[in-house]
C-alpha cells in the first residue's frame, strides 16, 4: 500500500507511466490489501461468474459504463428479483431519491477509473453517489473493471482518472459535455464548471472494516472508460 509521501506525490502530481502491466503482480498486491480478486478472459465468464455468484440478494448497480457494456442489469435480473440501478429510476423518481434507493443493499455493483499494480483503486466522482455506495451500507461490493484500466503505480492510476476516464465520462453527459476536458483536449483542467464530474477523489487502500466483501473482478478486455 502507498505510504503517506507516495499519496501525497501521487495526489498533487499524477503522471503517466508506460511500463508494461503485470496482471499476476496486481493480483498479488490487491489480495494484501484484502481485497477477492478474479481474473477473466472474456466478459461472458465474469458475468457467468456473477450471475451465479449474486442470487437472490437485494442488488444496487452504480452509474458504470463497464456494467453497461456487459449488460450486467439483464444477467442479474435473471436471478434477483430486487435490483436497483442508477440507470433506470422508477417512474417520476428523482436522481436523488434513484441513488438513495441504492445504498444500503445486500449487493452493490461498479467499477473504478483506474486500478494501481500496487494494489490500489481510484474513482473520481461529481455527485458522489457511486463512491458513498461503494464505501458504506453494502454488504458486499464488487469493483468489474478491463484490463486497460489497470495502471502501473498510484501516480498513474490517478492520472488516468482525471485526464483519461474524467474527460470521457464528461463527453457522455449533456450537461458536463460543455466542460473543458469534453470540448477541448483530453485532459483534466481543473475547472471550475458547475458540471465538473471530478469533485471528488477515492483511493481505496483496502477492504473497509465490517464490510462481508470487496471483490474485484479483472477481464482481460477494453472496457468503460
Amino acid at each position: 500500500m502507498a505510504n503517506t509521501e507516495t499519496t501525497i506525490n501521487a495526489v498533487m502530481h499524477p503522471q503517466p507511466n508506460e511500463t508494461p502491466i503485470d496482471i499476476e503482480k496486481t493480483i498479488k498486491a490487491l489480495e494484501r490489501n484484502k481485497f477477492v480478486v478474479h481474473y477473466f478472459e472474456t466478459g461472458a465468464e465474469a458475468v457467468a461468474y456473477l450471475k451465479n455468484r449474486i442470487q437472490n440478494k437485494c442488488v444496487a448497480i452504480g452509474d458504470s459504463r463497464t456494467l453497461m457494456e456487459l449488460n450486467v442489469h439483464d444477467a442479474l435480473s435473471e436471478v434477483n428479483e430486487d435490483i436497483t440501478d442508477i440507470q433506470r429510476p422508477l417512474e417520476g423518481e428523482s436522481f436523488r431519491d434513484t441513488a438513495l434507493r441504492t445504498m444500503g443493499r445486500d449487493v452493490f455493483l461498479t467499477s473504478v477509473n483506474a486500478l494501481s499494480q500496487t494494489g490500489e483503486m481510484v474513482n473520481i466522482d461529481g455527485t458522489g453517489n457511486r463512491v458513498a455506495a461503494s464505501l458504506f451500507g453494502s454488504q458486499e461490493v464488487f469493483f468489474v473493471l478491463g484490463i486497460n484500466k489497470i495502471a502501473p503505480d498510484l501516480a498513474s492510476a490517478i492520472y488516468r482518472a482525471r485526464n483519461v476516464a474524467a474527460p470521457l465520462n464528461s463527453k457522455k453527459n449533456k450537461k458536463s459535455s460543455l466542460n473543458p476536458c469534453a470540448k477541448l483536449e483530453e485532459k483534466c483542467y481543473d475547472c471550475g464548471s458547475p458540471d465538473r464530474i471530478c469533485n471528488a477523489l477515492t483511493i481505496y487502500y483496502k477492504k473497509m472494516r465490517n464490510m462481508q466483501t470487496m471483490e474485484v473482478i479483472i477481464i482481460n478486455e477494453s472496457l468503460g472508460f
